[in-house]
């Protein structure tokens, strides 16, 4: 039966098998993250729990502990009101769409656990932004200037896990993910020593081997003039 041979010099026989090396490499990198987050989050005993449901507060409100802790350089973007939409009624906390020239906006919870391992969840809906629809989890939150957020674009459908440092926030982890406006959507992280793994609706998007910022709070997040409401943020440590 006939046949043909395909024949490498030696140096593309050596590149080639570098090259294979580089795959099988990161191949057994990224299967090693995945098990190590899988082995962390089953074998880990949170011991506390903490939730905000924004229930327990007036509607049309924003209660002095929130305002005490803010971050957002411009006060009366973020509101506790009433939503008939959220599976947990009545209230959500809105991020209204104010002052679109300033690039991020934060929100720290009160009384926020400062955190090295966890599992934490929040139930979001970007209702509209002209010059982004982007809501975030922030994670392990050190200062303005030091933190990670997991951040769900709905203009660009994706999810992405990005870094700030100094006055930049890097994106090392993104990945294509239907995000639909008008929509409740849950971001979950999960944090270890391993890194961070980033869930949307119970699908696990982002395995981020990372070791930055090793503990820290955590806050709501928005970017330019997103308009944005979130509910039932919880955080098992």
């Amino acid at each position: 039966m006939p046949y043909s041979r395909i024949y490498l010099s030696k140096e593309s026989s050596v590149r080639w098998s570098r090259k294979r090396r580089y795959t099988i490499a990161a191949i057994i990198a990224g299967i090693g993250i995945a098990i190590a987050f899988y082995n962390s989050e089953q074998s880990f005993s949170y011991k506390n729990s903490k939730e905000w449901n924004f229930d327990s507060y007036p509607d049309n409100t924003l209660p002095t502990e929130f305002s005490y802790s803010e971050t957002d350089s411009t006060p009366g973007l973020w509101i506790v009101k009433s939503d008939d939409s959220t599976s947990s009624k009545p209230n959500v906390l809105a991020k209204l769409p104010g002052n679109g020239n300033l690039y991020y906006h934060m929100q720290l919870m009160p009384d926020s656990p400062t955190v090295t391992s966890a599992s934490i969840s929040m139930k979001f809906k970007i209702v509209s932004g002209q010059k982004a629809q982007a809501a975030g989890l922030i994670l392990r939150f050190i200062d303005k200037s030091h933190y990670f957020v997991l951040m769900a674009d709905a203009m660009n459908n994706r999810i992405s896990l990005c870094k700030s440092d100094i006055e930049f926030i890097v994106c090392n982890y993104e990945a294509k993910a239907q995000i639909s406006v008008g929509q409740w959507h849950t971001l979950k992280a999960f944090v270890s020593s391993e890194g961070v793994g980033g869930f949307l609706d119970d699908k696990l998007f982002i395995k981020a081997n990372n070791q930055y910022y090793q503990t820290g709070q955590i806050g709501l997040w928005t970017k330019k003039d997103t308009e944005a409401s979130f509910d039932d943020l919880k955080i098992d440590y």
